[in-house]
């Protein structure tokens, strides 16, 4: 409905701010990143400013009553949705469940077995690293070698669609990232696999009774193995929306609505995450170029290895938006110099 209004809470909500302003809606928000380019888009930016779980709930519920808005709960807030939603972002029992149902992933190992340690919360590589011990509140998986991506898919409870699939990128060195530090996306994802992956996914998002936008991660190696699944909106709603020509926040607002909608990619289209590889204090902050996102406000200091901007870009092929995105960071570099 045009003119209903929205607060979305997330630890960086720009792409989500961005879609629902375009989709016609009066767009808050409260968030841990008031990015330059946020503001263009919501109405008023309301800051984050304590990461207690509980304080971000009762304002984001404060301020949902005070502005008669609708929250979105987005990136870090996903489990506020409800209680089948925190147990599906816990990945100790996600991965029980898919044990439990025969669907691949990489199994969890025991002390004294090499592999990748990951929080059992959270997303984005943050934290993840090779390890052969369990910490607390970590889980220890198998390491598979592969090719990381993603499916979108749009639900309305009852019937799923998966929209778009996306090649994951993570730990690229063209943009200052490291180890499992996921950096980005590009849309689609050309593989013989793709269908396979898609059904996977639409089967899991209507297995676990969710609803909207809502993404599935996964390695392809020899066969697809289910990383885990984000049931809120992802990272690749820029690439897709690039690529598609569609608007996910109005496709998600319909699935809710018990509506579900299509889009066809015409494209290919990428977004990159580029980190600071040194601590820095931004000169310029180009606010309004499309070929940037997520843009620092003139003045901020960021420290080495902080996500500093995100670059997009379109083309022919992977090859093509790969080369565009990675110029890209260069012209980023050097205007804020």
């Amino acid at each position: 409905m045009e003119g209903k209004r929205y607060l979305i809470v997330g630890s960086n909500v720009r792409n989500v701010a961005e879609s629902a302003r375009k989709a016609g809606y009066e767009v808050y928000v409260l968030t841990k990143h008031a990015d330059a380019d946020l503001k263009l888009y919501a109405k008023q930016v309301f800051r984050i400013e304590d990461e207690n779980g509980e304080w971000v709930r009762k304002r984001a519920f404060e301020l949902s009553e005070s502005l008669e808005a609708e929250i979105i709960w987005a990136s870090g807030y996903e489990e506020f949705q409800g209680k089948n939603v925190e147990r599906v972002v816990n990945k100790r029992w996600f991965y029980a469940e898919l044990d439990r149902i025969g669907i691949d992933y990489p199994e969890l190992l025991s002390d004294g077995e090499k592999g990748i340690l990951k929080p059992e919360k959270g997303g984005g590589g943050e934290e993840v690293r090779i390890g052969e011990r369990r910490e607390k509140g970590f889980i220890l998986q198998r390491y598979i070698p592969g090719i990381p991506c993603s499916v979108s898919v749009i639900s309305t409870g009852e019937e799923a669609k998966g929209i778009a699939v996306n090649r994951m990128l993570v730990g690229l060195k063209e943009f200052n990232a490291t180890g499992f530090r996921y950096c980005g996306n590009i849309t689609p994802f050309k593989s013989d696999a793709a269908r396979q992956i898609v059904r996977i996914a639409e089967e899991l998002v209507l297995y676990f009774e969710l609803t909207g936008n809502v993404g599935v991660d996964f390695i392809l190696a020899d066969k697809p193995y289910v990383l885990e699944i984000n049931p809120r909106f992802q990272g690749s709603l820029d690439s897709i929306e690039w690529a598609c020509d569609c608007n996910l926040f109005r496709m998600h607002v319909n699935a809710v609505d018990g509506k579900l909608s299509d889009c066809r990619v015409r494209r290919f289209a990428g977004r990159a995450v580029v980190f600071a590889d040194r601590d820095v204090k931004i000169g310029s902050s180009p606010v309004g170029n499309s070929f940037f996102a997520d843009v620092p406000v003139r003045g901020a200091r960021y420290r080495k290895d902080d996500p500093l901007v995100s670059v997009l870009a379109s083309g022919g092929d992977e090859e093509d938006v790969m080369r565009r995105l990675v110029e890209r960071k260069r012209l980023f570099t050097e205007m804020i110099a």
